[in-house]
């Protein structure tokens, strides 16, 4: 699943007023993820598919900034063949 399709969920699932279509321009704070709604969305990825965000990051403000983030901090799948 796209990075994005992911945030998409996680909003319909848990956004106080979640928006008909979400862009990368869209702040957080806009579509109903306060700060406490973005620390669980960080925690469910990072249990769910094993994304580890450093406490010290900035937080995100944007769509676009919190894709960003996941990716940086997605693991790299690696093929090992014997």
């Amino acid at each position: 699943m796209e990075t994005l399709e992911l945030i998409n969920e996680y909003i319909k699932r848990h956004a106080d007023n979640p928006p008909e279509s979400l862009t990368m321009e869209s702040r957080l704070d806009g579509i109903g993820i306060d700060s406490l709604a973005l620390l669980e969305l960080i925690f469910e990825l990072e249990e769910k598919h094993g994304i580890n965000v450093p406490n010290d990051v900035p937080m995100p403000e944007t769509v676009a900034q919190l894709v960003e983030l996941i990716e940086k901090f997605k693991p790299v799948s690696v093929n090992l063949k014997i």
